[in-house]
């Protein structure tokens, strides 16, 4: 039986006043899935996940605009630009809110992309809406339908059944990864090997070009990760740390996110390294400690394992440290106990 969305409205707005924070998360995931079902239910994800945004806590509402952007539904572009435009909202929540209409690509988008884009005194805002502005234009070119056919007909050559399932639950990416690469001629070869990796990295570290393109070599490369040997893995893996050392939080932050999705322990070092740093930005701090939490969860972490386990409490409760990253914390820390309790695999509110 599929759960209730009053009950899930309940309780991802917490109106009972006693929902812990993981619980929430996951609520939000559940509406997530539950609005791919029936254009009839993404109409009221979209409707119960807009109630959200008056919240005090920036990561479940950062982590909201994510979900809106990714259920690609235009009715949910006016929330969107809503939170854009609001700049009492926390500027975590303000950026995703840009690349979620980036997400759903809608040419609709770009006045007002374009706006914030000029005019916003947060740097991170503007470099979030040229990106969202790049990815529609690219998104609604010629070349951009070029590019997405032939990444499709290299998935058809190059995956089975399981992989297309999993491309098409993969996360909607905030600049498509580059698709070619020269001195491939055959349109069905796989790009991600390690000999485009320098290629790539090159691309990521290159500060002269825009940072749309320096993202699709970090999505390139995090491709690489996923489908290349284990010595492309590796070099592809060195290449993103690289990348930590911008001058764009932006940037830092993106490519915390990429590590939590490839959940490679080989990215644990680095993101130890960035969430001890009190001086990074704490959209990357909180990213990498997602990041964390991801990759114990997956592969375990190893010989590490403890030492991030007690990063991450240390840094769940202190006090100076800036709310977002306390919290990114405290749900990575309940949803690995979740995830390791065996009686919690059941559906929210069923």
């Amino acid at each position: 039986m599929l759960p209730d969305l009053s009950k899930l409205e309940a309780s991802l707005l917490n109106t009972s006043g006693d929902v812990k924070l993981d619980v929430r998360f996951r609520t939000l995931f559940t509406l997530k899935g539950l609005a791919a079902l029936s254009q009839d239910k993404r109409e009221r994800v979209i409707e119960i996940i807009s109630k959200g945004f008056s919240d005090d806590s920036a990561l479940l509402k950062h982590e909201m605009a994510y979900v809106l952007g990714q259920i690609k539904d235009t009715r949910a572009l006016p929330c969107l630009e809503g939170i854009l435009r609001d700049e009492k909202q926390h500027t975590m929540v303000r950026h995703e809110a840009a690349e979620a209409m980036g997400a759903i690509s809608s040419v609709e988008s770009l006045p007002v992309l374009q706006k914030y884009f000029v005019e916003d005194p947060d740097v991170s805002i503007r470099e979030t809406c040229h990106l969202a502005i790049s990815k529609i234009e690219l998104d609604n070119s010629d070349i951009g339908h070029t590019e997405q056919a032939l990444q499709a007909e290299r998935d058809k050559a190059h995956g089975d059944a399981l992989d297309a399932a999993a491309r098409a639950a993969a996360p909607i990416d905030p600049a498509p990864a580059i698709v070619t690469v020269q001195g491939f001629s055959d349109q069905k070869e796989n790009v991600y090997t390690l000999s485009s990796v320098p290629t790539f990295r090159a691309t990521l570290l290159d500060t002269s070009l825009s940072l749309f393109e320096r993202y699709r070599a970090m999505f390139a490369l995090r491709n690489t990760v996923q489908r290349g040997d284990e010595e492309a893995q590796k070099a592809a893996v060195r290449a993103l740390v690289d990348g930590l050392k911008d001058e764009s939080a932006l940037f830092r932050h993106e490519i915390c996110f990429v590590f939590g999705e490839l959940c490679h322990p080989a990215s644990i070092p680095a993101m130890s390294h960035v969430l001890d740093d009190a001086h990074e930005h704490e959209m990357v701090r909180h990213e990498a400690a997602e990041a964390l939490g991801a990759v114990l969860e997956e592969s375990g972490g190893g010989d590490e394992s403890e030492r991030v386990i007690a990063m991450l409490r240390q840094y769940a409760n202190d006090a100076s440290a800036p709310r977002v990253v306390r919290e990114s914390c405290v749900v990575a820390l309940d949803e690995m106990a979740y995830n390791n309790d065996p009686t919690q695999f059941q559906p929210i509110e069923s």
